[in-house]
């Protein structure tokens, strides 16, 4: 590997060996660990004097002054006391906390989820290039959208600045989590989707553009513009109200078998919403969107939204603003379990093109359209894009064999391979696919990185090559998997014995112990529950949507608000107890109330530390056997073979890969512009066999089903038929095989 070079491109290294790259490393960690104490040095100064005045009777300020006032009562008549003062300023803190009551809302409820997010339901969450955030000024945050209502908070509870999220006015609507949107000052949008509702009496299609209706209320229910879905077919645009009981739509829909229900998709006005935003940015605030339009848990971003290229347009057509849009990616690892982490990027600010301004004046929508395009390259720049979950899981495990054994990358180091290694992969894989020299074109007329031209420089020894080594490290994760192994444990298997068994055990039954009683109390209970709550809701949203794979993004959003609910609510549980049965004076009660939080936080981290312990100890059981020892014995060696043919593609292929092998800063919003180029394709290929399967199924007598969730729900082309929805299950299943994101 040495020899190939290593570092955080695939080319010439930025640092002359690994030990270089290593004493880099620590030379940053300590100027990260100095710059935050030089930051608070101020604060804690102040702090402390104020702490040595207060200690210090003959220096406390309040006492001094009322010191003086008693020696000057006989002449002023006025009497002031210690409490006096204690009680004027308390008064005076109350009005200020009253006028001050959204703010000190937003950071009470900000400073509550970064302590419980970053140290309780995630095990850590790291920031990558918050440098890239304008510190004032209006700006948009893009991010991607895989975790529901967590993706917000982090953000939130991560950033410098104020943010006022965009969220539906579903759930805005709901009780808890409109009050942390309250709170946080989130702006409610009304989705077509979130307002359908079923329309009065019975209509009929005679295959015509036609509608008649039967004890319908047209006039009443219908408006030009709005939508109407008859019998779970695909939604159409109502062109004309004729009367009560006709009504004209665009195109011919489907003749119906007599009179059947219908859905009416009425028109949402988002003008106010417009001016909120709008308002939010004249004064130089933060808005945040999630472009996708709703959550999901696939491994690349859905297609946008025009929202957010419409408000960065008006906001210069209209407002003469020029507002950043900052790109964000949330990159979850086992996102919806307790004790995942989390990588929070920041990318650089997309600022609108001068041309696109000038065209939105004549052509909006084309406008529009290239905007998104910019948001989407520039999105998929901080996350790593990949078709499935086995290609992220072999992009991964890639990148392990890659890293040198002993160095360990920083957040925004990992992230920078696992994206070389993304976008290089998918290009020999995509040119694999080709026929050598089959890309049309001279090599010349091409970018040297694009997979038509790494299908032109590619041998048929080369595709032989990719095709074996991509199935032996399939082979290799799969090993791992059935012996419940990780890749980091297999180079300490050849070392490992029974004193290392006995050892584990060991500190599993002490961490076991130290966490037995806070978790039996207060945290296995309430996580309990709340999964089972959580994967019933996860079964709902699955069923109700038909872009998510299995629905695991809205399994930790479920956990974190039914665990808010039913903490405080066992916490009553525990007083109500405490108060009939134990004679305890009110000193000791609060004194355990208040070291109960504390006890179940210990608990938690203990529990954390048990589980790592029975995770090494399961591959040292069957080292006891015969049959599992040999094949143990024999990965460390398959591990050293896979990363010599690594290192060897490395050389290989890296040349073809231009700048992701070349340079040691990669222009992202130039290497995923091909991503999302060969994405659109691939959505578009999907959306046409889509209508393919749908039009097959209209033929048989089948409809599109009814899913309100769908991207866009006024195009059935955005919607699974039933043919295809047995297709999603499977899809589903293969998902929940491969599981999330693996712990690194």
């Amino acid at each position: 590997q040495s020899s190939g070079g290593f570092g955080l491109g695939f080319g010439r290294p930025p640092c002359a060996s690994a030990q270089d790259d290593a004493m880099m490393q620590v030379a940053s960690t300590e100027a990260d660990v100095a710059r935050p104490w030089q930051e608070a040095a101020r604060p804690v100064g102040i702090s402390l004097f104020v702490i040595i005045l207060c200690a210090v009777e003959t220096l406390n300020p309040v006492k001094i002054f009322c010191g003086y006032a008693l020696y000057y009562e006989s002449v002023t008549g006025i009497q002031i006391t210690e409490g006096g003062v204690a009680l004027v300023a308390a008064l005076l803190l109350i009005a200020l906390a009253v006028i001050e009551r959204q703010q000190l809302l937003y950071f009470t409820a900000r400073a509550f989820f970064r302590c419980t997010f970053s140290n309780m339901f995630f095990r850590s969450v790291e920031i990558v290039g918050l440098d890239n955030l304008p510190k004032d000024g209006p700006v948009i945050l893009t991010g991607n959208h895989n975790n529901q209502f967590v993706d917000g908070i982090i953000l939130l509870t991560n950033c410098n600045r104020q943010i006022s999220f965009m969220i539906a006015q579903k759930s805005f609507d709901r009780p808890l989590v409109g009050f942390l949107a309250r709170a946080f000052h989130c702006i409610p949008v009304s989705r077509p989707q979130d307002s359908i509702f079923k329309g009065h009496g019975k209509v009929i299609a005679d295959g015509t553009a036609t509608l008649r209706g039967d004890g319908t209320r047209f006039r009443e229910q219908l408006e030009v513009g709005a939508m109407v879905e008859v019998g779970g077919s695909a939604p159409a645009k109502v062109t004309e109200v004729v009367s009560d009981t006709e009504v004209l739509v665009e195109g011919e829909l489907k003749a119906t078998d007599g009179a059947v229900p219908y859905k009416i998709h009425p028109v949402v006005s988002r003008t106010s919403m417009y001016d909120k935003v709008y308002t939010a940015l004249k004064k130089g605030q933060c808005l945040g969107i999630f472009p996708e339009g709703g959550s999901h848990d696939r491994t690349d971003l859905l297609p946008l939204k025009a929202g957010v290229a419409v408000i960065a347009l008006d906001a210069h057509r209209k407002h003469h603003m020029t507002v950043p849009i900052v790109p964000v990616g949330l990159n979850y690892f086992q996102g919806h379990r307790f004790g995942g982490r989390v990588v929070v990027e920041f990318g650089p600010p997309i600022v609108v093109p001068e041309q696109v301004y000038t065209q939105h004046e004549t052509d909006r929508r084309g406008a529009v359209e290239a905007l998104l395009q910019l948001i989407s390259t520039g999105m998929r720049s901080v996350i790593v894009p990949t078709p499935d979950y086995q290609t992220l899981q072999q992009i991964y495990m890639a990148r392990r064999l890659y890293v040198p054994d002993g160095l360990k990358l920083s957040a925004e180091q990992t992230m920078d391979l696992n994206r070389r290694f993304a976008i290089g992969i998918q290009r020999i894989v995509r040119a694999t696919e080709r026929a050598p020299g089959d890309g049309g074109g001279s090599p010349s007329s091409r970018s040297p990185s694009s997979a038509a031209a790494v299908a032109s420089m590619m041998s048929a020894e080369d595709l032989r090559f990719v095709h074996e080594f991509r199935s032996e490290v399939e082979d290799y994760m799969s090993t791992l998997k059935r012996l419940g192994l990780k890749d980091h444990q297999v180079r300490q298997i050849g070392w490992w014995g029974v004193p290392d068994l006995v050892g584990r055990l060991l500190f599993l039954v002490v961490t076991m112990c130290l966490a037995a009683i806070p978790q039996l109390m207060f945290s296995l209970p309430v996580m309990y529950i709340a999964s089972r709550f959580a994967e019933s809701e996860q079964r709902k949203a699955l069923k109700a949507s038909s872009t998510k794979l299995a629905a695991r993004d809205v399994v930790m959003s479920y956990k974190i608000i039914y665990v808010l609910i039913l903490v405080p609510f066992l916490y009553v549980i525990y007083g109500t107890l405490i108060l009939l049965y134990c004679q305890w004076c009110w000193t000791t009660i609060v004194l355990v109330f208040a070291g109960c939080p504390f006890c179940a936080f210990l608990g938690t981290k203990a529990s954390e530390q048990g589980v790592r312990a029975y995770a090494d100890i399961v591959p040292l059981f069957q080292r006891l056997l015969p049959g599992p020892r040999a094949e143990q014995d024999k990965l460390p060696a398959r591990r050293a073979a896979l990363q010599k043919k690594l290192s060897q593609a490395v050389k290989r292929f890296g040349p073809l890969l231009g700048d992701l092998y070349q340079r040691k800063a990669v222009d992202w919003a130039k290497e995923m512009g091909w991503f999302t180029y060969a994405a659109a394709n691939a959505q578009a290929a999907e959306g046409s066999m889509a209508a393919s399967v749908s039009a097959a199924a209209d033929k048989e007598g089948d409809v599109c089903p009814d899913k309100g969730d769908a991207p866009d729900a006024a195009q059935c082309s955005s919607d699974m038929p039933k043919g295809g929805e047995e297709g999603a299950d499977t899809v589903a299943r293969r998902a929940a095989a491969a599981g999330h994101a693996e712990e690194d």
